[in-house]
Protein backbone atom coordinates (compact mmCIF):
# COMPACT_ATOMS: atom_id res chain seq x y z
CA UNK A 1 0.00 0.00 0.00
CA UNK A 2 1.50 3.43 -1.06
CA UNK A 3 2.61 5.77 1.96
CA UNK A 4 0.16 9.01 1.98
CA UNK A 5 1.69 12.28 1.89
CA UNK A 6 1.40 14.15 4.94
CA UNK A 7 1.54 17.36 3.36
CA UNK A 8 -1.38 16.16 1.54
CA UNK A 9 -3.36 13.24 3.23
CA UNK A 10 -5.56 12.61 0.23
CA UNK A 11 -5.62 13.07 -3.39
CA UNK A 12 -9.31 14.52 -3.82
CA UNK A 13 -8.77 18.80 -3.99
CA UNK A 14 -12.15 20.28 -2.95
CA UNK A 15 -13.45 22.15 -5.41
CA UNK A 16 -16.59 23.08 -4.36
CA UNK A 17 -18.91 20.46 -6.22
CA UNK A 18 -16.91 17.51 -5.05
CA UNK A 19 -17.25 18.70 -1.15
CA UNK A 20 -19.27 15.07 -0.58
CA UNK A 21 -16.63 12.72 -1.35
CA UNK A 22 -13.61 14.96 0.16
CA UNK A 23 -15.27 15.52 3.38
CA UNK A 24 -15.74 11.85 3.41
CA UNK A 25 -11.85 11.13 2.89
CA UNK A 26 -10.88 13.80 5.02
CA UNK A 27 -12.51 13.32 7.92
CA UNK A 28 -11.85 9.28 7.65
CA UNK A 29 -8.35 10.68 7.53
CA UNK A 30 -8.79 12.58 10.74
CA UNK A 31 -10.43 10.22 12.83
CA UNK A 32 -8.24 7.37 11.63
CA UNK A 33 -5.57 10.05 12.87
CA UNK A 34 -7.74 10.66 16.14
CA UNK A 35 -8.11 14.13 15.10
CA UNK A 36 -11.62 13.90 14.06
CA UNK A 37 -12.66 15.22 17.66
CA UNK A 38 -11.07 18.39 17.63
CA UNK A 39 -12.99 19.52 14.25
CA UNK A 40 -16.17 18.13 15.67
CA UNK A 41 -15.77 20.72 18.56
CA UNK A 42 -16.16 17.52 20.77
CA UNK A 43 -12.17 18.46 21.98
CA UNK A 44 -12.19 22.43 22.18
CA UNK A 45 -9.02 24.95 22.90
CA UNK A 46 -7.91 24.31 26.72
CA UNK A 47 -8.93 26.75 29.53
CA UNK A 48 -6.44 27.14 32.15
CA UNK A 49 -8.13 24.96 35.18
CA UNK A 50 -8.49 26.22 39.03
CA UNK A 51 -5.03 25.00 40.70
CA UNK A 52 -3.48 23.71 37.43
CA UNK A 53 0.22 24.44 36.65
CA UNK A 54 1.20 27.31 34.46
CA UNK A 55 3.33 24.92 32.92
CA UNK A 56 0.55 21.92 32.51
CA UNK A 57 -1.76 24.52 31.17
CA UNK A 58 1.22 25.57 28.45
CA UNK A 59 1.52 22.12 27.67
CA UNK A 60 -1.85 21.11 26.92
CA UNK A 61 -2.39 24.51 24.97
CA UNK A 62 0.54 24.09 22.75
CA UNK A 63 -0.82 20.11 21.94
CA UNK A 64 -4.00 21.13 20.66
CA UNK A 65 -2.54 24.15 19.11
CA UNK A 66 -0.54 21.78 17.30
CA UNK A 67 -3.13 19.56 16.04
CA UNK A 68 -5.71 22.27 15.30
CA UNK A 69 -2.65 23.85 12.62
CA UNK A 70 -2.10 20.15 11.43
CA UNK A 71 -5.80 20.01 10.42
CA UNK A 72 -5.88 23.45 9.29
CA UNK A 73 -2.47 22.70 6.95
CA UNK A 74 -4.68 19.15 5.78
CA UNK A 75 -7.41 21.42 5.14
CA UNK A 76 -5.81 24.21 2.98
CA UNK A 77 -3.67 21.56 1.29
CA UNK A 78 -6.58 19.87 -0.34
CA UNK A 79 -8.41 22.78 -1.22
CA UNK A 80 -8.23 25.20 -4.37
CA UNK A 81 -6.82 28.23 -3.73
CA UNK A 82 -10.14 30.44 -3.80
CA UNK A 83 -11.11 28.18 -1.36
CA UNK A 84 -8.35 28.06 0.78
CA UNK A 85 -7.74 31.75 0.65
CA UNK A 86 -11.64 31.95 2.56
CA UNK A 87 -10.23 30.38 5.51
CA UNK A 88 -7.78 33.27 6.76
CA UNK A 89 -10.47 34.52 9.58
CA UNK A 90 -10.65 31.49 11.22
CA UNK A 91 -8.15 30.11 13.55
CA UNK A 92 -9.86 27.03 14.62
CA UNK A 93 -10.11 23.63 12.38
CA UNK A 94 -13.87 23.40 13.30
CA UNK A 95 -14.60 27.26 12.09
CA UNK A 96 -13.30 26.32 9.04
CA UNK A 97 -15.12 22.89 8.76
CA UNK A 98 -18.53 24.36 9.65
CA UNK A 99 -18.00 27.00 6.86
CA UNK A 100 -17.27 24.33 4.16
CA UNK A 101 -20.17 22.48 5.19
CA UNK A 102 -22.84 25.47 5.16
CA UNK A 103 -20.85 26.71 1.74
CA UNK A 104 -20.70 23.50 0.18
CA UNK A 105 -23.27 20.93 1.19
CA UNK A 106 -26.34 21.98 0.06
CA UNK A 107 -29.63 19.98 -0.91
CA UNK A 108 -31.51 22.37 -2.74
CA UNK A 109 -33.64 21.09 -6.28
CA UNK A 110 -31.02 23.38 -7.99
CA UNK A 111 -28.03 21.93 -6.78
CA UNK A 112 -29.43 18.69 -7.53
CA UNK A 113 -30.24 19.22 -10.70
CA UNK A 114 -27.02 20.03 -11.52
CA UNK A 115 -25.14 16.45 -9.88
Amino acid sequence: MEKLDVVQPIRTILHGLNYPIWSQEISSFLKGRKLWRIVSGDITKPTKQKEEDDNKFLERLEDWECKNHQILTWIRNTSTPSIKNQFARFETAKDVWDLLAVRYSTTSIVHQYQL
